[in-house]
């Protein structure tokens, strides 16, 4: 099994210095004047959103009284978190979830009208981000070569469990053209193919749904001897990872309701591939 990454290490190292202040009885206001930092910056500590020196690390686990094992366990951790990830032209608050993404033993995903990034071709990608409203024309370029780069993800050696619900107004927008969206769907066909990979299409006849108006991805990601889950949710500007278990189960039973509502796997092979062939005899 592949190590955690350090995406999934600076999540953990802010939860467990969450803990430790919690359980010392320390605000953060507090520990803001204990060691002249922003409120925000325990903040974005404690949501695994900034690397941090061993220094720092030793100045809280100080002010926490952390006991010998703790401080051990926690700095290790601290230096995982601190390896710098490559993820290309990617907005920042995007960063996080490619971190973890890469780290993945199974992914979750349910996207509603726009085929996920790992299985988007270059031309799909390229109509998708040429619309951004906060992607710069320059960029356009580097971000579709960076969506291209994650989907080494389905070939490596040992690749997540994939399962991938998506609804039927993704296979019908012409992102791109009828051309380009019917290549699309040829390509997830394909990818659908794979031992690891489940695809599932909901169709619009399935009406009302557990998920309405929410795509979403639950992530399990190895975290030591154990596995750990997330939630994420996306829009324009920022992203949203949630790990606290009310969340991660309400999330977990929508997807479980999506597997059995939507289509099978055998069956939205063959819708995908009629909607391809009727897109293919439309083309000019």
């Amino acid at each position: 099994m592949e190590t955690s990454g350090s995406a999934t290490h600076r999540l953990v190292l802010g939860r467990d210095l969450k803990e430790l202040r919690e359980k010392a009885g320390i605000t953060r206001e507090q520990v803001a004047a204990h060691l002249s930092w922003y409120v925000a910056k325990i903040s974005k500590i404690e949501q695994g959103q900034a690397t941090l020196k061993a220094n720092d690390i030793t100045a809280l686990l100080t002010f926490y009284g952390a006991d010998p094992e703790e401080v051990q366990r926690i700095q290790e951790t601290g230096a995982l978190a601190r390896k710098r990830g490559s993820f290309g032209k990617v907005a920042d608050w995007a960063r996080q979830y490619l971190g973890l993404e890469g780290d993945a033993v199974a992914l979750n995903v349910y996207d509603t009208e726009l085929i996920h990034g790992l299985f988007q071709t270059p031309e799909y990608a390229q109509a998708v981000v040429s619309t951004s409203a906060v992607v710069a024309a320059v960029d356009i370029p580097r971000v579709v070569e960076s969506r291209m780069r994650r989907q080494v993800l389905l070939e490596r050696q040992s690749p997540p469990e994939i399962h991938l619900i998506l609804g039927e107004a993704a296979l019908r927008r012409e992102i791109g053209g009828a051309a380009v969206l019917a290549a699309q769907i040829r390509r997830l066909v394909t990818v659908a193919d794979l031992a690891h990979v489940t695809v599932q299409i909901l169709p619009f006849a399935a009406g009302q749904h557990a998920a309405l108006g929410s795509g979403f991805t639950l992530l399990t990601v190895p975290v030591g001897t154990s596995n750990k889950s997330w939630a994420y949710l996306e829009d324009l500007t920022r992203a949203d990872l949630l790990d606290g278990d009310s969340h991660v189960n309400a999330y977990g039973l929508a997807f479980r309701t999506l597997t059995e509502t939507a289509l099978s796997a055998r069956e939205s092979i063959s819708l995908m591939d009629s909607i391809a062939l009727d897109l293919e005899r439309s083309k000019p």
